[in-house]
């Protein structure tokens, strides 16, 4: 018997580990396992079902939005939620209703707005008065899926999740149109929220907006870039009056899945690469807004104002793309769609258009852009020059069919290639950041073929000593975010992005072969270091610099007519 009860002690151990374990996970699962609350908005004057109320708790991402019919589920874990947190229920047009989470969850679940007084107006809109204006941008040769957005709470929805970007506006405009990228893969339909906030201390803060404007997009198999989707304001009546900037934000309200799809892959509003800019986006409608660095969304409107100036110079750091149209309708003739002409090289097409008479100038855009870049540099160059303005390989309306990876090589012997099939032996280049790293590239293997060569923000080496530390961090997060992307748009931004992070490789004692003149310009602020846009200049002894004082890399956008004062005045030299 006592041999037994070793046995029996550890028989009756192992029992009890067994069930402690057991207990023990239990109550992490019964602690982790959400819970749901279910209930209804309605109109607190007509009883009626409020439809897509946004459901929240302030500074947490817990919420939701009510349906079609005023129906509501809201996923939250019980311990995330305090005593002393209130459910805040808001709909534009209506006033906001507020209840305590244990009231709610312990009580009547069916939840009242009371609708505010509606404020009929009229917008008059004098045409003779306005001009036609845009703010933001829509479409970009290069886009970045910041990494945020795809994160999901697995305890939540997609419901409220919503993103923004802040736009400097004129005084007074009325808005006509809502254009924003979309990318239509990942989903059968959506149905999206328009919002327009006031800002306060550079997040957005309370809801311009009398009506609501929802809309649904549908799904598409269709790849490659975003695509621009439109929405009509003009029904809205919406005119915005004495403000400098305003929130532009989209909303998810519902989202179908495609039928089998258990990946529950994010949907979100694309970027671009924007050192200057930063989005925001919170997961729910109460939710904390985040910043997402060097990012701007596709997002734009189109207004008629009745300011014939422009936005100040100095304010248009977050406004590059305001565009003046003397009429709506020639929106879709801007430059770098304007019945260009296209010369076969190897392996690819180069797109390129021609403006002016005169000395030839040859503009080279940067990585990622396109000959739109130049819209502020055409016209005015063009009433001296022959302005011939290329889209770089893999980018704009320029076709790749190269599978290697791209250098600033390849494109210098492209724009040979462009220069000997339009009969152009000797010509001036004004090349933009990578512009200018391909206009080096050509002055070191075809110096004959230019007569001056003006450089802005470019640089002769990656890396850190060249380009600002963030600027490469920025580079390399993007290149992250696209290494698992299997489509061939992202392949070609994949390639662009890496080109940035491992070229241009040139040895500065090789700068002293040209003898060319040339004018070197960055911004006192440039992404590129000053010391290496002097650097650049020490070694090209033709050369003469100017590191501009309060710009930056966009000089050429954002203080357009002394960037062509410089230019033409170099030119003319």
């Amino acid at each position: 018997m006592q041999k037994q009860i070793p046995f029996r002690y550890a028989t009756l151990k192992f029992f009890l580990l067994t069930a402690l374990a057991h207990s023990f996970l239990f109550n992490i699962k019964a602690h982790a396992q959400e819970s749901q609350l279910s209930g209804k908005t309605v109109n607190a004057d007509t009883k009626l079902p409020l439809a897509f109320v946004s459901i929240g708790i302030r500074g947490k991402a817990i919420g939701t939005i009510s349906d079609s019919l005023g129906n509501y589920r809201l996923s939250y874990r019980p311990n995330e939620i305090s005593k002393t947190d209130s459910l805040i229920f808001t709909a534009i047009g209506f006033q906001t209703a507020r209840m305590n989470a244990e009231q709610l969850i312990n009580g009547n679940t069916t939840i009242s707005l009371k609708e505010l007084p509606l404020n009929l107006k009229t917008v008059e809109i004098n045409a003779g008065q306005r001009k036609m204006k845009s703010y933001g941008r829509w479409s970009a040769s290069l886009v970045f899926f910041p990494a945020m957005y795809k994160n999901i709470p697995k305890f939540s929805d997609e419901k409220g999740r919503e993103q923004a970007t802040i736009l400097k506006i004129d005084p007074d405009v009325y808005l006509r149109t809502f254009n924003f990228g979309i990318n239509r893969r990942h989903f059968k339909k959506i149905k999206l929220r328009l919002n327009v906030y006031g800002i306060k201390n550079g997040i957005p803060d309370h809801s311009l907006l009398d009506k609501d404007v929802v809309f649904d997009v549908s799904g598409s198999s269709e790849q490659g870039m975003p695509k621009v989707q439109t929405i009509d304001l003009r029904p809205y009546q919406i005119e915005i009056k004495g403000r400098k900037e305003i929130a532009v934000s989209l909303s998810i309200l519902e989202l179908e899945s495609l039928p089998g799809d258990t990946s529950r892959q994010a949907f979100f509003i694309p970027s671009f690469p924007s050192p200057l800019r930063s989005s925001l986006y919170r997961i729910k409608s109460e939710a904390t807004w985040q910043k997402v660095s060097s990012s701007h969304l596709l997002i734009g409107l189109e207004v008629s104002t009745s300011r014939t100036k422009n936005v100040k110079e100095g304010e248009q750091e977050e406004n590059l793309d305001g565009i003046t149209k003397v009429d709506p309708e020639i929106s879709g003739a801007l430059y770098g769609n304007n019945n260009g002409k296209r010369i076969k090289v190897a392996n690819g097409e180069i797109y390129y258009e021609s403006y002016g008479k005169g000395s030839p100038l040859i503009l080279l855009h940067g990585n990622s852009e396109s000959i739109i870049s130049f819209r502020k540099q055409i016209g005015p160059l063009s009433e001296h020059h022959q302005v011939i303005a290329i889209d770089t390989r893999g980018h704009g309306n320029s076709i790749n069919r190269d599978t290697m990876a791209y250098s600033y090589r390849l494109f210098a012997d492209d724009l040979k290639s462009v220069m000997d099939s339009i009969h152009i032996k000797k010509a001036s280049l004004l090349g933009w950041s990578d512009g200018g790293n391909t206009a080096i590239e050509f002055a070191l293997i075809h110096p004959e073929k230019i007569d001056k060569m003006v450089l802005m923000g470019a640089n002769i080496f990656p890396g850190t000593r060249a380009i600002k530390e963030d600027i490469v961090r920025m580079f390399k997060k993007r290149r992250d975010s696209l290494m698992n992307l299997q489509d061939e748009a992202s392949n070609n931004q994949l390639r662009l992005t890496q080109l940035v992070l491992k070229e241009p490789q040139i040895n500065e004692d090789e700068l002293n072969k040209i003898n060319i003149p040339t004018l070197i310009l960055a911004g006192e602020s440039d992404v590129i270091k000053s010391e290496h846009t002097l650097l650049i200049h020490a070694h090209i002894k033709s050369s003469s610099v100017q590191i501009v004082k309060g710009e930056d890399h966009y000089l050429p956008l954002k203080n357009p007519k002394l960037f062509n004062q410089i230019l033409l005045d170099f030119l003319r030299q």
